[in-house]
């Protein structure tokens, strides 16, 4: 087992801000405005070989008319045309540039093709990879058509399992005689299926003809094994009908004068508001994609549990402070990320995290999100830790490990977050007990260096521990008297209660179950407790619970739910039914636990 050691000094200390100042500064000089940055994307990185696609380059900084070298890429790829964008944004003062070339390509021939690197006024962009495939042969009844679709799914010739993702895609192809139309989603039965991102437009080149493309994407997850049938997409629409000559009507001034505009070509301005809408109604059209008929394989029985086929998981760790600083009673947070690719997020099952010894683990409720690049869902689960040491040592955090099954390669695979290893430091009180420790030890060897010295340093150790412990019995005596207006955090602190409230405090604890005011009834439940024990009062609800016969469990509950996150979880009306009769203290009452921390709200208890 990896354990990741981390062990501070015995007195911790913050260091310097001003060297991390002094480098954020040197940052700032040497990315300050003109440098500019180059980059380049593809509106898509898998094509067929007629297609025509868009590179975008993007260069930072003000315009000094620089153009980008294209030359590179006439090796492999035709280039059609180049349009040029600027924006210009001031934020709080400030200006910023960018310019944008959009570059159109069409591809010479098939396979992986390299984006070299572009150069632009002395920077270079970065590469990427284009795959080209084989334009698919079009059935001869779809050749001259004006509009025809087509459905793929990209799962190749590996085995799908039961709730693995399948990548569904959709495109239309049609041309300008289009008027209309609407593609609906596929229905599947025993299974799920969910559309990722927006559609993807685009030109491309079937059968020497130029069409436009609407391409969709979504994922289809199969509820059961056995054989899945994915029925044919279906578009609706209309497309124009071309009229003969002789049956229109005379052209007045303004059929010439829109016939003769330049925007006569466009399908939007021809059958926008300016056209006449009874002229050419259109004729409908009505088709479909073919219909796919796939097996979904059971889960492997191999495979863990839970079950999560997915195409690649990542584990995340990290703490409020980096490296965390344990300290006896004080709180640390851990944040766990987990990230599946070709899952959502509700499928991501919760992860066993094991309590460490003398620690008190308090977990959040988790957070789940879904993201898509257009092709796949990335599904994210984030929990929450809260560690609080009740004994200085050494602090063991076990692994988390995660098992799953990885559909690329068709095997069972485990991802781990590696141990921990802390070293806790003592509390306040605990310091000042080591350093009256500390002094003993230094007295005693005076004592034995020099004999003449024993019996003063005997008395001064003796008068240090008699100092050190009225000091702190007049403070407790202080506490018990003297109540403070508020605690250590500026927070409100509770009045301790006469013996006689205890029906007042039975009262409160009512209308705070009642209500579902978790830190109201944790302030009366303390209330009763001093009712009971005037003398040495419980100041937590862990010693409370320690001092009853029975009610520990919705104690513990109330306990969790004050330091969750979550306001809405708790019910008070089974705390209630525990305690409305008061409180039952052990029969064998000797020594009453208390567990030397503070109590986690100390405001409001």
């Amino acid at each position: 087992m990896n354990i990741r050691p981390n062990n501070p000094t015995q007195n911790p200390r913050r260091r310097p801000l001003w060297p991390i100042t002094l480098l954020a500064l040197l940052l700032l000089l040497v990315t300050a405005p003109g440098t500019a940055a180059v980059r380049a994307s593809l509106d898509r990185d898998t094509i067929y070989s007629d297609d025509i696609f868009v590179l975008t380059i993007e260069s930072d900084g003000q315009s000094s008319g620089q153009q980008p070298d294209l030359s590179p890429l006439e090796k492999d790829f035709e280039v059609l045309g180049t349009r040029t964008s600027t924006q210009v944004r001031i934020f709080n003062g400030r200006r910023s540039d960018k310019i944008q070339w959009h570059v159109q390509l069409q591809p010479r021939r098939e396979g992986q093709l390299r984006i070299p690197p572009i150069d632009v006024n002395g920077q270079r962009t970065n590469a990427i990879t284009l795959t080209v495939n084989e334009a698919p042969q079009q059935p001869a009844l779809e050749i001259g058509q004006h509009v025809f679709i087509e459905s793929e799914i990209g799962t190749g010739d590996k085995p799908v399992y039961v709730q693995q993702q399948i990548p569904y895609t959709v495109r239309l192809y049609y041309n300008n005689r289009l008027q209309e139309g609407e593609i609906s989603a596929p229905e599947v039965e025993n299974a799920v299926v969910e559309r990722l991102g927006e559609d993807k437009r685009y030109t491309t080149v079937r059968n020497g003809r130029e069409y436009r493309v609407i391409e969709r994407n979504y994922v289809i997850s199969a509820e059961k094994s056995g054989n899945l049938s994915i029925p044919p997409t279906r578009f609706q629409g209309r497309i124009a009908v071309q009229q003969q000559q002789r049956n229109r009507r005379p052209r007045n001034p303004m059929d010439e004068f829109l016939t003769n505009s330049p925007f006569a070509n466009d399908p939007f301005f021809r059958n926008g508001l300016l056209s006449d809408p009874f002229a050419n109604p259109g004729q409908p059209v009505n088709i479909r994609s073919r219909a796919i008929d796939m097996v979904i394989k059971p889960r492997p029985t191999t495979a863990s549990n839970p079950w999560l086929p997915a195409e690649t998981i990542e584990l995340g760790d990290s703490w409020t402070e980096n490296p965390p600083q344990f300290v006896v009673g004080e709180p640390i947070t851990r944040t766990i990320t987990i990230q599946v690719m070709g899952l959502s997020s509700s499928q991501i099952p919760e992860l066993n995290i094991a309590e460490p010894a003398n620690t008190r683990l308090y977990p959040e409720t988790p957070t789940q999100e879904n993201r898509t690049d257009g092709k796949t869902i990335y599904g994210l689960r984030t929990r929450t830790l809260t560690y609080i040491p009740n004994a200085q040592g050494t602090l063991d955090i076990p692994p988390v490990t995660l098992n799953w099954w990885n559909t690329r390669q068709d095997k069972p695979a485990s991802t781990t977050l590696p141990a921990w290893q802390f070293t806790v430091q003592p509390g306040t009180a605990s310091g000042a007990m080591s350093e009256a420790q500390e002094t003993r030890s230094q007295a005693e060897d005076t004592a034995q260096n020099n004999p003449r010295w024993l019996i003063v340093g005997g008395g001064i150790l003796l008068a240090l521990v008699l100092l050190w412990a009225i000091g702190v019995r007049r403070a407790k005596k202080q506490q018990r008297v003297h109540a403070p207006v508020t605690d250590e955090n500026g927070l409100p602190a509770i009045e301790q209660p006469h013996p006689t409230d205890r029906k007042s405090a039975l009262r409160e604890l009512e209308k705070a179950c009642a209500a579902n005011d978790r830190h109201t009834a944790a302030q009366a439940l303390l209330k009763l407790g001093h009712s009971y024990w005037p003398d040495d009062p419980p100041h937590s609800l862990s010693v409370l619970a320690a001092r009853i016969e029975t009610g520990q469990t919705p104690l513990r509950e109330l306990d969790r739910s004050l330091y969750s996150a979550e306001t809405t979880d708790w019910n008070g009306n089974t705390l209630w039914d525990v305690f409305k009769h008061g409180l039952q203290e052990k029969k064998a009452a000797g020594q009453h636990y208390d567990d030397g921390l503070k109590p986690l709200y100390p405001g409001s208890l």
